[in-house]
C-alpha cells in the first residue's frame, strides 16, 4: 500500500538502509522531516550497537542519526493495539515475530506508514506500508 503523506515511521532494515545509503527515497523522507522511529526500533538499533567495538565509525553515524529523527515512546495506546492485532494475527493463523508485532502495533497506533522491506507486514490489515 502506497502511504499518504504524513508521517512515516521507520523499521529497523528501513534505518540501515539509510545509514548505508542504499536509498534516495529514504534520504529525501529524512530531509524533509518525514520520518520517526518507534522506542522499539531504537532498542533493536541499540542491541545491534552493543555488539560493536565503542570506536565503530558506524556507532558515531547511528547516534548523529538517532539525534535528527524523532523517537516516540511505547504507550498504552500502543499496547491496546497491540493485544488486538496479536490476538487477530493468531486467530487467523499469521503470528508475526515479536519485535515486529510491536512495530506494527506502534505504527498502527500513531497513524504512521511503516517504511520496510520486511513483507512479514504485509499480513497486518490496516498497516500502510512503504517500500524503502
Amino acid at each position: 500500500m502506497a502511504a499518504a503523506k504524513g508521517r512515516l515511521m521507520l523499521d529497523t532494515n528501513a534505518v540501515n538502509a539509510f545509514l548505508k545509503g542504499l536509498s534516495p527515497r529514504l534520504d529525501t523522507w529524512v530531509r524533509e522531516q518525514r520520518c520517526c522511529l518507534s522506542s522499539i526500533v531504537v532498542a533493536e538499533i541499540r542491541y545491534g550497537l552493543e555488539k560493536l567495538p565503542p570506536t565503530s565509525r558506524l556507532q558515531a553515524l547511528v547516534e548523529n542519526t538517532l539525534k535528527t529523527l524523532e523517537i516516540l515512546p511505547w504507550s498504552e495506546a500502543c499496547a491496546r493495539v497491540y493485544g488486538r492485532l496479536r490476538a487477530d494475527l493468531e486467530r487467523n493463523g499469521k503470528p508475526l515475530a515479536a519485535m515486529d508485532l510491536l512495530i506494527a502495533s506502534h505504527a498502527l497506533s500513531e497513524g504512521c506508514a511503516l517504511v520496510t522491506a520486511d513483507q512479514a507486514f504485509a499480513h497486518v490489515a490496516d498497516l500502510h506500508l512503504e517500500a524503502w
